[in-house]
């Protein structure tokens, strides 16, 4: 075995692989080659011929709720007959290693945003919004798979119980009051649980987690994917993008669109979103803020770099998107309240935190992002 491929495959892997390929394609199979994708260490692409390929990934220490969620929701998926996602092709626990489709070149919507034109973003966020509609339309009506019987509750669920003090905390250091906000906060996750709208949450739908191509989007890296309120997803196009390196302002007429076509998605399959849709979107939005109560209080003293931008211009729109979202449908009023007056304090407070503009969307003389060193662009 060549030393590349030694160091990408161990020859345990190479070999689980092999198998789970020849049970799928009904033909054996040879591994000809290994090499990792963007340098990430546990995603492998496999070469079996001059022209084949397929995409392995590893189980990495202390991965295997990651590793089961992904495995899961693929297994999931692969029953849709347009796919938005790559085929999984098997799954070794014993090897520690799944074989997917390999989608190939193309660009994602990171591309998009920040290296494209405004008509590309606003066709490909269309993309984007069609993808995550059509996998939460698919899986909606099946709570009772094997696959999805399999998935925990989506870990940010968690994070918002877990952070309550944090933001409490950070409200209190500002000089805040808080009175009915914690309460509320107990509330987010009961409305996004009890508004009858289940699904499989992708949990990390970042703009560098799609493939673009053809006109079609297809979404990976399931690692934090669960069974839970699906408005976790869609509320990206609206905080934006809450967990995601590449963050940008995304402006409403852009999102607009897109957040259209993933309704139509839901409602094309006879999914009614009706008033508490936009309860459980408000409660979503709310959810990104307070389980970001930790980091909250770090940034109150010190402001980090993370992809794109720093973390406070995060955090005001998050705020801003939070409180905007919640008065508009009349939801959680106290700690709406809260948090818009957070908003204009820390506005105040920090002059220098811009929200800036995606290249791709830029206007005249605006401040726009910094695109990270180490990205490059696909086409």
């Amino acid at each position: 075995m060549p030393p590349s491929q030694t160091e990408a495959a161990s020859e345990a892997e190479t070999r689980a692989a092999e198998a789970l390929l020849a049970a799928a394609w009904g033909e054996p199979v040879t591994v000809r080659a290994a090499e990792p994708i963007w340098d990430r260490s546990h995603v492998v692409r496999l070469r079996v011929t001059t022209d084949r390929s397929v995409v392995m990934k590893k189980r990495g220490d202390g991965q295997d709720e990651g590793y089961r969620a992904e495995v899961a929701a693929l297994e999931c998926l692969n029953g849709m007959p347009e796919p938005v996602a790559p085929r999984l092709l098997g799954a070794d626990a014993d090897a520690g290693i799944m074989v997917m489709e390999d989608l190939g070149p193309g660009a994602s919507l990171a591309d998009s945003l920040l290296a494209g034109d405004p008509s590309r973003v606003r066709a490909d966020l269309v993309s984007y919004a069609r993808a995550l509609g059509a996998m939460h339309a698919w899986s909606m009506p099946r709570p009772g798979s094997p696959p999805l019987r399999s998935l925990s509750t989506p870990a940010w669920l968690g994070a918002v119980a877990r952070r309550k003090a944090d933001f409490l905390g950070a409200a209190a250091a500002l000089g805040l009051a808080s009175d009915g906000a914690g309460t509320e906060i107990d509330e987010l996750s009961l409305v996004l649980n009890e508004t009858g709208y289940p699904g499989l949450v992708h949990g990390d739908a970042c703009p560098d987690n799609v493939r673009l191509t053809g006109g079609r989007c297809l979404i990976f890296d399931f690692e934090h994917s669960g069974w839970g309120p699906v408005a976790l997803d869609a509320s990206y196009l609206l905080a934006p993008f809450p967990s995601c390196w590449c963050f940008g302002r995304l402006p409403a007429e852009v999102a607009a669109p897109a957040v259209a076509a993933y309704r139509a998605c839901l409602e094309a399959a006879g999914i009614e979103l009706g008033p508490s849709w936009d309860a459980s979107l408000a409660a979503a939005l709310g959810a990104w803020v307070v389980a970001r109560g930790g980091l909250i209080a770090r940034v109150l003293e010190e402001d980090r770099e993370w992809g794109t931008t720093t973390m406070r211009p995060r955090l005001l729109a998050w705020l801003r998107s939070f409180a905007s979202s919640a008065g508009r449908c009349g939801v959680f009023p106290r700690l709406a309240g809260l948090c818009g007056e957070m908003h204009d304090l820390l506005t105040a407070r920090w002059p220098q935190a811009v929200m800036a503009d995606y290249p791709a969307l830029a206007r005249p003389g605006s401040a726009r992002v910094k695109v990270p060193d180490w990205w490059q662009p696909r086409a």
